[in-house]
């Protein structure tokens, strides 16, 4: 009989490890507090980044075993608006992210993990919660609160296809807005990392910011709202369970965009039990370095303000945007010398980790 594993929380990161280890010959069953996959999602895009290594993430998916049965659409660039300077136009020789879309809809990354997860024999339960479990057991259950918010509308339009993002503390405070259309469905939103009480304040600027740049009508608007949590343990083990994704802390401190490190971290999880290696280890030869400078990335855009945003516009419009996030995604020398400084100031925002989560109790 095959050794079966208990994964907490059905969301990219969990149902990767489910589906690498089915694929492995392990029992994978999942419980899901929700009654379906992508519940904190409403259909709308987001990016699923593509400039922190030289390898495409959809070779990457296909590498570690994820067929792409959702929307996955490559953007070479956009447009970026910024205080005090002209929209400038960015490009890239590869995809700078790959367009998908989010929640229990057709067509979503969600739904299409779920779809093969089905397909591979692993058991999902929904509105369920883990009890008593033995044996191997993975924790994916998303973020525990809020250090980043996102506000916006998906909707219908005619708009061509199109990707903007805008840097300005007036629509996104520390954060920043942006814009995706893609074959008649939009996406629009304010992301903050600060004044959340505001939000709706925030998300009003940035429709009207949008409305008076971009020729864009909207259609069936729908309300959502999303947070993100960041954060850095030094395990990612605790009484013998794996934490994986959000769940760990694994999230893009700059911007948010954690998709890559939650599907990265299911897997490397699932691999550590297939094949006995320290999990520890595995995410901290690979994410690790990408989770500081994320942080120390964090640290100099707040620090710079309006000034720094209009020169990473600049920057992003000089060349390849693709390499030049690349480069700055990796970890440096003469960077990593701000880590303490990075470190103290959002000490604040790191959770002090309890084992007794709210997710994981007796049904």
């Amino acid at each position: 009989m095959s050794e079966v594993v208990s994964i907490v929380g059905a969301g990219p990161a969990g149902l990767t490890a489910a589906i690498v280890l089915a694929k492995h010959g392990y029992k994978a069953r999942v419980y899901e507090i929700s009654p379906d996959v992508g519940h904190r999602m409403k259909g709308d895009f987001q990016g699923l980044e593509n400039w922190s290594s030289g390898e495409n993430i959809t070779a990457l998916l296909k590498d570690i075993g994820i067929d792409i049965n959702f929307l996955c659409v490559p953007y070479y660039g956009g447009t970026i608006y910024a205080p005090e300077i002209s929209p400038m136009e960015i490009k890239s020789d590869r995809p700078i992210f790959f367009l998908v879309k989010r929640g229990a809809v057709a067509g979503s990354l969600d739904a299409g993990l779920k779809e093969q997860a089905l397909l591979l024999g692993v058991e999902i339960l929904f509105n369920s919660h883990l009890g008593a479990a033995e044996g191997k057991v993975i924790v994916g259950t998303g973020p525990k609160r809020a250090d980043i918010i996102a506000i916006g509308i998906t909707f219908d339009t005619q708009a061509k296809d199109r990707a903007a993002v805008v840097f300005n503390d007036m629509v996104a405070p520390k954060g920043y807005a942006y814009l995706l259309v893609n074959e008649g469905r939009g996406t629009m939103a304010t992301v903050l990392y600060r004044d959340y009480r505001n939000g709706e304040k925030y998300f009003e600027r940035t429709l009207k910011f949008f409305k008076k740049n971009v020729e864009l009508n909207i259609e069936n608007e729908k309300r959502f709202g999303n947070y993100g949590n960041f954060f850095i343990r030094d395990t990612q083990i605790y009484h013998k369970k794996i934490y994986i994704g959000e769940s760990a802390g694994f999230q893009d401190c700059l911007w948010g965009l954690g998709m890559r490190y939650a599907i990265v971290s299911g897997y490397m999880a699932a691999m550590s039990i297939i094949t006995g290696s320290d999990y520890d280890a595995l995410w901290k030869k690979e994410l690790k370095p990408m989770l500081e400078t994320s942080l120390i990335n964090r640290y100099l855009y707040e620090k710079l303000g309006h000034t720094g945003y209009r020169y990473m516009a600049k920057k992003f419009a000089e060349g390849d945007s693709c390499g030049f996030l690349k480069r700055n995604y990796n970890r440096s020398f003469f960077k990593h010398l701000l880590l303490p400084l990075a470190k103290r100031k959002y000490e604040r925002k790191f959770i002090v980790f309890s084992e007794e989560l709210n997710f994981i109790k007796t049904v």
